[in-house]
């Protein structure tokens, strides 16, 4: 009897894993194109940044919409039609010819982006238990991550080429959208929601809004919102490492590998840190989760310093090696912060039913401020750290150089000021987060008999381990 429900279940975990993979590699492919695309629009670091912003912020703006829409229908659907819309948003970036045509195009595909999102992380959190959870994140972000190397390996090295007579970087955006919309159908074909119709809330705006402004108020919440999007500000900067690595002489093969071997490091990363933050959840259920984070955001302070100080401005082949060690230890240990802490501690304050519209709350608070930051760097760069012309590869060391070196200087301030910040908030969750967590804790006990009647021991076990830490 209860088979089917297990093949559905592993089922929609494997499709809202692929729809990570195809978000973050339709993600990456604008980065890994930004040479390629300023080219062909004659744009400025700056501009170029202007298209990552209106994405991402037509994201965080459409993410509540997103989150309730998972929340009053079918997640799957949902799912749905957001890798439909942006795969077909992508197709229409594809055909652009000015920067204008790219801006709206590139914005219309972030609202597809605020469906998927909150969704995919709320069926993720529905289907496994709290102890799993971190391990189950943790998967979440390497298949995503592992869509984004594949999207800078491909994207990168199709953007020098040119077939039938179009630019490569048109044909990898239009191969990009076809694979999207695959998926969207794969999805709808055969996803299940464990949440039947009749069990799913239909609430009025005004009383769905209420709910959340109850979680809003929890210290907690706040906590991780302001050092998410502190935290998110160094992730957004980093869409120009691709360009950096290029300006410093690197060719198009080596610099979509650094980019490559940076995301496959994270993606193992996340899988190591959600397993961490399970394990010392279950060892130290009040501070495990935010220790194994702390240590996490701590590392990308000494590393930014290294990665654009320390290491040579060059691209002989011991440079190109002294980057790869750098960049996958870097990765290895510097992106724990969401699946050991942040989405785990999420589902245990707030109750089941309520996942998707936090998710998508928190993606709006936190994208729409640090997708600021993809513009300010290249702005930076120009303005106080003498980034001079296009954002183009000349071949010209004399030229491409100095352009490298302010980027890379510009790229600094972004990663080391907000990762700093981040280490001294999360302090604030050791305080908050224990009295928060039994209000969650209570709320999923209560909701999850309709939901999975097969995860009703586990709030127990939670509370138990909980009940041991305060007795120890």
């Amino acid at each position: 009897m209860g088979q089917p429900w297990l093949d559905g279940r592993r089922r929609t975990v494997a499709l809202v894993n692929l729809a990570a993979v195809m978000e973050r590699l339709d993600e990456q492919t604008l980065p890994s194109l930004y040479s390629a695309v300023g080219a062909s629009f004659q744009s400025s670091p700056t501009q170029l940044g202007y298209l990552t912003l209106c994405r991402a912020l037509v994201q965080a703006l459409a993410s509540p919409w997103g989150g309730i829409a998972g929340h009053l229908h079918n997640r799957i659907w949902v799912i749905t039609a957001g890798c439909l819309l942006w795969g077909v948003m992508t197709a229409g970036f594809a055909t652009s010819t000015a920067l204008w045509q790219g801006l709206f195009f590139w914005g219309v595909n972030g609202a597809g982006l605020a469906l998927v999102i909150p969704s995919g992380q709320s069926l993720i959190a529905d289907l496994h238990t709290p102890l799993q959870r971190g391990k189950a994140f943790g998967l979440l972000y390497l298949t995503s991550a592992g869509g984004g190397m594949l999207g800078s390996l491909f994207a990168t090295n199709m953007g020098g080429v040119q077939l039938w007579g179009i630019e490569g970087w048109r044909i990898a955006f239009l191969m990009v959208a076809l694979v999207s919309i695959v998926v969207g159908l794969l999805n709808s074909t055969l996803g299940v929601d464990p949440v039947k119709p009749q069990q799913r809330e239909k609430l009025h705006l005004r009383g769905l809004l209420r709910q959340m402004g109850s979680f809003m108020r929890l210290p907690t919440f706040g906590i991780i919102v302001i050092q998410g999007i502190m935290g998110s500000v160094p992730w957004s900067a980093l869409v120009y490492l691709t360009l950096y690595f290029q300006l410093l002489g690197m060719s198009n093969l080596q610099a979509s590998i650094l980019n490559s071997l940076f995301l496959a490091a994270n993606a193992l990363g996340a899988l190591l840190g959600g397993f961490l933050g399970d394990r010392a959840a279950s060892k130290y259920p009040q501070h495990g989760r935010i220790l194994v984070c702390q240590f996490s955001v701590a590392v990308g302070i000494p590393f930014s310093l290294l990665l654009f100080k320390a290491l040579p401005f060059s691209a002989s082949g011991a440079s190109v090696s002294l980057y790869a060690l750098v960049l996958v230890t870097c990765g290895l240990l510097k992106c724990w912060a969401a699946p050991a802490c942040n989405n785990p501690i999420f589902a245990e304050i707030v109750p089941p039913h309520m996942r998707n519209l936090v998710y998508a709350f928190d993606r709006c608070f936190e994208g729409a401020l640090a997708a600021l930051a993809v513009p300010f760097v290249g702005m930076l760069a120009e303005h106080s750290f003498g980034f001079k012309g296009k954002a183009t590869v000349t071949g010209d060391p004399s030229i491409d150089l100095p352009k490298a070196q302010a980027l890379g200087t510009s790229l600094l301030v972004f990663t080391l000021v907000p990762w700093t910040l981040c280490l001294i908030l999360y302090s604030g969750l050791h305080y908050t987060y224990k009295r928060d967590c039994h209000s969650g804790s209570t709320g999923e006990a209560e909701n999850l008999h309709s939901t999975r009647g097969d995860d009703l021991g586990h709030v127990p076990e939670l509370q138990r381990l909980r009940t041991e830490s305060r007795d120890r």
